[in-house]
């Protein structure tokens, strides 16, 4: 492995915005392994309703619906960890199994990166992976000054440097316009109201359902 993508989240459940911004992503950059790392106790969010088992779960039947070829798969560091889930944790830990040489970037909305300053020690993210940061159109404004400020030292357009360089960039990126939210799906669950296999991996509405997630 040369290089490696992580995509952190609730995945509370995973949908299908999820998945088409990772094979917009995947099909764009082509890294080497692509991670999804869904979290244990997501601190700047509201607390997982499904457990880390069956997010896990959901998010196995999701990527077993897409081709093998785009690298894709599922990094349980942070769910089987009792901690908060802190991704400077998570990196060293990384780190410290791949050594200190590895193009590592980590995946984030636009709206996630501008929360950045209230992240466990985000001055030490740059020093341990890149960021791509992908654009929201539903962001609006600009953002605080600290974000405004790494960007202007660490933004850097050039293409094919996130598969190069071991930390230390930010790229933005357009993966698409995706409306959908784990929220809605979950007040569209527990209001009984249907769901379209354009928000909801089929395999994944069949989990919720023989378990009956969402309900209450």
């Amino acid at each position: 492995m040369n290089n490696l993508i992580l995509y952190g989240g609730t995945f509370d459940p995973v949908h299908k915005g999820h998945m088409n911004t990772a094979l917009a992503v995947q099909n764009h950059f082509h890294f080497d392994c692509f991670s999804f790392l869904p979290c244990r106790i997501p601190l700047l969010k509201e607390e997982a309703h499904a457990s880390g088992e069956q997010r896990v779960a959901m998010l196995t039947l999701a990527l077993s619906e897409l081709p093998a070829t785009l690298n894709f798969q599922i990094d349980c560091t942070e769910i089987e960890r009792d901690s908060p889930s802190y991704m400077v944790t998570t990196l060293n830990h990384l780190r410290e199994k791949r050594g200190c040489e590895l193009p590592v970037t980590l995946l984030l909305g636009q709206d996630t990166f501008y929360q950045l300053p209230a992240w466990h020690q985000w001055e030490r993210l740059l020093e341990l992976c890149n960021l791509l940061v992908i654009k929201r159109p539903s962001v609006v404004g600009n953002p605080p000054n600290v974000v405004q400020w790494l960007l202007q030292r660490h933004e850097n357009e050039e293409d094919g440097l996130l598969l190069t360089e071991k930390a230390g960039v930010i790229q933005q990126f357009n993966a698409g316009q995706y409306p959908i939210s784990s929220t809605q799906i979950r007040r569209k669950l527990r209001e009984g109201e249907p769901i379209s296999s354009d928000i909801l991996p089929v395999s994944v509405m069949k989990y919720i359902n023989a378990h009956g997630l969402y309900r209450s």
